[in-house]
């Protein structure tokens, strides 16, 4: 009986943790957008430091910012006022309880987009 309290327990705390992980790439993403669409000046181009910001963002969280891969794209083909620019994040995670047992890795994705103005 106690091991499957405990089981719940850890698995309460894994499902915590996964909710924190997408809050947390999420908020990397809103971060992200807003930082490209002050820094792109209207150009061809996004500003190179966004993924930068980004990943610096999410590091503050205790994430393993080497699993995260970020993409910035303009949908609308450029970055000048009235297009959108677009923001995305993934990130391959790996529960905790994985050393304890086999679980599967998890591929979470967050995505943010704004228009340019």
């Amino acid at each position: 009986m106690i091991v499957v309290i405990f089981m719940v327990v850890f698995w309460v705390f894994e499902l915590g943790w996964i909710m924190y992980t997408y809050s947390v790439l999420a908020a990397a993403a809103n971060e992200g957008v807003r930082y490209a669409i002050v820094h792109t000046g209207g150009g061809a181009t996004a500003s190179p430091t966004t993924q930068t910001i980004v990943n610096d963002f999410a590091a503050t969280s205790l994430h393993n910012v080497s699993a995260m891969t970020v993409a910035v794209t303009a949908p609308d083909g450029s970055y000048a006022p009235p297009n959108r620019v677009r923001v995305m994040v993934s990130y391959r995670y790996v529960p905790v309880l994985s050393t304890f047992m086999s679980t599967p890795t998890l591929h979470t994705y967050a995505e943010a987009r704004m228009l340019v103005q």
